[in-house]
């Protein structure tokens, strides 16, 4: 019995013996190392439970079929193993072996027909299978990415992407997602995509309009993309239609300069492109051929900046910007400037709560008659300047309820405005604003302005403010706040049919400049400036020249001690009677040229000013209806010209210039002359060392008698042509220290036949009483 159970083990022994083995394997070997102990037998397969392996998904670009594809695996096992690479079921790569307890990152390369299925398939996804010792496959463990169909960037006007090929031949161009492969019809193509990747074609077939011209298409295996699509199409000048319905810009924050210089753009179709990440449509259709624009479809939302955007489209006739969220709006400058055919805008389409500049946005604008600009809020702008800047068209505006509180700049804002009879801009209270230069300058029709106490505290430039409207008749300033305004230049220049001006209340305490502010206001016939604060004015040139009606100006209280500037103050008042200035603090004055010349006056008290830092005094008393002149006392020792100084003073009988000092004098050209009433003139104080210039210098004083020039000095060699030409009456001349002979053009200094033969010449010495004999042998009392 005991034998036959041995027996029966023996042969249970013999027979699973292998089985016995792999349960003892399977209790006592650790799983680890059971997947490498025990692989196969000839009849089975180990399969474990675990098989101690990580694969993470990694991604590779690649742009050829010469790059490495990349993938990792973590192998935890005491032993190696092999896998496959599988692309569509295929075998693209094979016996790749990671050893154990590695984490591996390998890489492996793919055929060019492999490559070409990736790129028809814009990318790829691929699997790990292992083979060896088990068999598991982990799928798309591989990402292949192509780099995205990015157009290529172009500069603005530059060439076709990167191609020769003439953009002004392209009448059409549109975008497909239909893949890379021109069609038959197509007479050339070119790869236009960014780094010449081949990824976005573009081919060109003949235009169906005009065989001249080329329908361009841009096409890629998906939507056309750029990564800078500013200037995309700029400069295509026969352009006349484009279609952007397969042209992808999300994600993209600008669009500047799309369309640019597009000059023969008819038709757009947006293709509902979606322009939600856009911030910039600056410049987008500037100088565009384009008639009518909708832009109702496109997204605002996030647009910041708008400047230029449809600058000098001169044929633009009508936008559609219905229903369109401008709430993101902040630059505006330049946006409508030059569109010169408008007719068809909405101003209340746009939300410009936002906005902080609004400079040249409707500069040469034209087509419409008017704007009802009332909805806007513009609580924001801070510069208005040239806002309405040549907008020639326009009749009438409405600006009811501007709030312009944070507005600094205004200057030249509703300049040039060629049919504006009316500004009412009673809601204005800019009391941030700085500059107000030109702000209503250069306006042909316009009649009037309308203020409402305009709060202009914090202004500190008044230049040009109301210059050159020569029909404005109705103007009250006296709400104005000038305590900081630094500059009045040219304020109210041309203003000339201006009656009534009330600037009495101005404050102009700091005022530096007044240069021209009345000039040529040829109806002014009052002005009260009597009590102008003037201690800091510097500059009076020519303020009040050519106010022809003004019969009064008493500025005797003014203190003009930091003035430099005074040329042709009081040139032109041809109408004034009486000009008090006696009392002024002329310390500090540099220029007098003109200042009096074609006055009225009769007379002026003027011996007692300074002029010690005088230059020029030319013109300074021309063309007067002045009888007497004290210059007495007048120190000019920086005086360089003198020329015409009191030229054609009809009128003027009595000049008193004792003690006038002119030691640097340089041009006295006819200082002197057409003073036919002067009867005595004594120069004996006058230095003329430095003078080059003494040509007719008292031509036409016909009947000066007595002529004291001892002092004149002919150092410097002056021209005297026509020195004493048409001075008939003279009797005597004292010319102690005169040399005739160093003088140039001296060959006629012209004594008329009418002088009689013994006028008593005192002259230098013998050598230039020689000289003046021989040029008038029948003078008789000629000496030394």
């Amino acid at each position: 019995m005991r034998v036959k159970n041995r027996l029966n083990f023996n042969k249970i022994l013999k027979k699973y013996w292998l089985w016995l083995i792999l349960a003892v394997a399977v209790l006592i070997i650790p799983a680890t190392n059971s997947k490498y102990l025990l692989q196969k037998s000839a009849s089975l397969e180990l399969k474990p439970d675990r098989y101690n392996l990580t694969v993470p998904q990694i991604t590779t670009m690649i742009s050829s079929s010469a790059d490495k594809i990349n993938f990792r695996i973590t192998n935890s096992n005491l032993y190696p193993i092999t896998l496959d690479i599988v692309y569509k079921g295929n075998v693209i790569s094979t016996g790749i072996t990671v050893p154990a307890n590695t984490n591996y990152a390998g890489t492996f390369d793919i055929t060019q027909n492999v490559y070409d299925e990736i790129f028809n398939d814009n990318g790829a996804e691929m699997d790990i299978k292992v083979t060896s010792p088990y068999s598991v496959e982990y799928p798309n463990s591989i990402i292949v990415k192509l780099p995205e169909a990015n157009l290529a960037g172009r500069l603005e006007n530059s060439d076709f992407f990167g191609n020769n090929f003439d953009i002004t031949k392209v009448a059409k161009v549109s975008f497909s997602d239909q893949g890379i492969t021109p069609p038959a019809s197509a007479l050339g193509s070119f790869d236009v995509s960014d780094g010449q990747k081949g990824n976005v074609v573009a081919w060109y077939t003949k235009n169906a309009n005009d065989p001249n011209m080329y329908d361009v298409v841009i096409s890629a295996n998906e939507k056309v993309k750029s990564k800078n699509p500013e200037y995309m199409l700029s400069g295509f000048t026969g352009l006349k239609e484009v279609d952007f319905t397969n042209f992808n810009v999300n994600g993209k924050a600008s669009l500047m300069g799309l369309l640019k210089n597009t000059t023969s753009l008819k038709n757009i179709n947006w293709g509902g492109i979606d322009t939600s990440s856009v911030i910039k449509f600056a410049k987008m259709f500037e100088n565009s051929g384009v008639e009518n624009l909708d832009l109702s479809t496109l997204d605002w939302s996030n647009v910041r900046e708008a400047y230029s955007m449809f600058a000098d489209a001169e044929k633009l006739e009508r936008i559609n910007l219905t229903g369109i969220n401008t709430a993101s709006l902040t630059n505006m400058s330049w946006m409508f400037k030059g569109t010169k055919s408008l007719k068809y805008f909405n101003p209340a389409d746009l939300n410009v709560s936002n906005v902080s500049t609004l400079s040249f946005a409707f500069a040469g604008t034209g087509g419409a008659t008017s704007y009802d600009f009332s909805s806007w809020d513009v609580s924001k702008v801070v510069d208005f300047t040239h806002m309405f800047d040549l907008a020639n068209d326009l009749k009438s505006i409405n600006l009811t309820g501007w709030d312009v509180s944070n507005g600094e700049r205004f200057y030249n804002m509703f300049q040039r405005m060629g049919n504006i009879e009316e500004i009412d801009v009673s809601s204005f209270h800019p009391i941030k604003a700085k500059t107000m230069s030109g702000m209503f300058q250069l306006n042909p029709k316009l009649k009037k302005v309308i203020f409402n106490n305009l709060d202009t505290r914090n202004v500190v430039n008044m230049d040009l403010m109301f210059a050159d409207n020569p029909e404005l008749i109705d103007l009250d300033v006296t709400s104005f706040k000038t305590g900081n305004v630094q500059s009045f230049n040219n304020m109210f220049r041309k203003a000339s049919k201006l009656e009534n001006l009330d600037v009495s209340n101005f404050d102009t305490s700091s005022g530096k400049s007044f240069s021209s502010m009345f000039i040529n206001c040829f109806k002014l016939k009052e002005l009260n400036v009597k009590d102008w604060n003037m201690s800091n004015a510097q500059n009076l040139y020519a303020m009040f020249l050519g106010c022809k009606s003004i019969k009064k100006l008493e500025l005797n209280n003014w203190n003009t001690s930091n003035v430099t500037n005074m040329a042709g103050m009081f040139s032109a008042t041809t109408s004034l009677d009486v000009l008090e200035v006696d009392r002024w603090n002329t310390s500090n004055v540099i220029d007098m040229g003109s200042m009096f010349s074609e006055t009225n006056v009769t007379s002026l008290l003027l011996n007692s000013w300074n002029t010690k830092k005088v230059k020029s005094m030319a013109h300074m008393f021309s063309r007067t209806n002045l009888h007497v002149i004290d210059v007495s006392g007048w120190d000019n020792q920086a005086l360089l010209d003198g020329s015409y100084m009191f030229w054609i003073n009809k009128k003027l009988h009595t000049l008193n210039t004792s003690g006038f000092t002119t030691p640097n004098i340089t041009n006295m050209a006819s200082m002197f002359s057409n003073c036919p009433e002067l009867v005595t003139l004594d120069l004996s104080s006058a230095n003329t060392s430095k003078a080059t210039r003494m040509e007719s210098i008292f031509y036409g004083a016909k009947n000066l008698k007595h002529l004291d020039i001892s002092n004149f000095r002919a150092d410097a060699s002056p021209n005297i042509h026509n020195m004493f030409n048409s001075c008939f009456s003279f009797l005597d001349i004292k010319a102690d220290n005169f040399e005739f002979t160093k003088a140039v053009n001296n060959s006629n200094i012209a004594f008329h036949n009418t002088v009689s033969n013994d006028i008593d010449i005192k002259v230098k010495n013998a050598a230039e009483k020689a000289w003046l004999l021989s040029k008038y042998p029948s003078f008789t009392n000629v000496h030394e």
